[in-house]
């Protein structure tokens, strides 16, 4: 029977079922298949993982929120638009490569707008403000919104355009958000600092914060391709099958072996299924390396 999702969370008395294996019926069941594939993809990598994100920056924008289903980049990152690329650098360098701007001003009458209810997105007006992506804004004096103290240091999220931006002031509320939503205030008496990150033509990127970082804030908009690997959805009912359970059923059942004797606490058993999937994995590597048989290597690592 080929696997799928049914088969594998079905009946102790279904033939290729996580229960007829371990002859228990007392799993749950779906959890169990989430937390094998958890296991896996934490150590697979292969051809039908490979894939390639394409994105675009506009002015102002430094960042740039990794895809769906992203595990790990491949290479450089390839700028269609100014016919360069940029080479991957730890957090550190590229914080410390980037450089800022200070500013300061008063904001108008009742500046703030609350995002939707529970929200800690705020939006911010001032007039042709000239901020960008990642830049540091700093409020004083500033009268609390829709339940939200606003009065302290914040990135800026986005900028909305030439007249307004977002912060996110969750970490200044303890994660807290708006308590209705859509509310406009903050008083008369606000001012600010703030340190504009400099737009110029990126040289060097990182990961961090689940983001796409560059070394400084876009001076023209442009369009970037990464080659990534991407885990395939998860199984379910509605996506009963994938390339595991097609082309590697034997990783997916011990998977769900390993993930089903955690589950029941059972040591010895987790400890014997992770040895033989660790195994498993590597030999599926050593198989997938064929695929460059014949590729001529540059100095990006694969």
């Amino acid at each position: 029977m080929p696997m799928n999702f049914t088969s594998l969370t079905g009946s102790k008395a279904t033939p290729g079922s996580i229960m007829n294996w371990v002859t228990y019926t007392r799993l749950d069941i779906n959890t169990v298949v989430d937390e094998a594939q958890s296991l896996l993809f934490q150590m697979l990598r292969c051809r039908e993982m490979r894939s390639s994100w394409t994105f675009a920056m506009a002015i102002g924008q430094a960042y740039q929120s990794l895809p769906p289903r992203f595990l790990d980049p491949v290479g450089r990152v390839f700028d269609f638009t100014n016919s360069t690329d940029y080479g991957q650098r730890i957090e550190t360098t590229v914080q410390r490569q980037r450089s800022y701007e200070p500013l300061s001003g008063s904001l108008g009458t009742n500046p703030f707008t609350t995002g939707a209810l529970g929200s800690s997105i705020v939006t911010v007006a001032l007039t042709a403000h000239g901020l960008t992506q990642s830049s540091s804004f700093t409020i004083a004096g500033a009268a609390n919104v829709d339940g939200l103290v606003l009065n302290g240091g914040f990135e800026i999220v986005s900028v909305v355009d030439a007249n307004t931006f977002t912060i996110d002031v969750g970490d200044l509320n303890n994660d807290a958000g708006a308590t209705a939503g859509s509310v406009t205030g903050g008083g008369a008496a606000a001012t600010y600092t703030a340190n504009k990150l400099v737009a110029s033509l990126p040289t060097i990127w990182s990961i961090n914060s689940e983001k796409l970082q560059f070394d400084c804030a876009f001076d023209t908009a442009a369009t970037l391709k990464l080659l990534i690997y991407r885990r395939p959805r998860l199984l379910s009912t509605s996506n009963p099958t994938n390339f595991v359970t097609d082309r590697y059923p034997t990783l997916m059942r011990v998977a769900c072996l390993a993930a089903a004797a955690q589950y029941m606490k059972d040591d010895t058993e987790y400890a014997k299924h992770m040895k033989t999937l660790g195994e498993l994995v590597g030999a599926t590597a050593a198989e997938n390396d064929l695929v460059y048989r014949g590729a001529e290597f540059g100095t990006d690592t694969p």
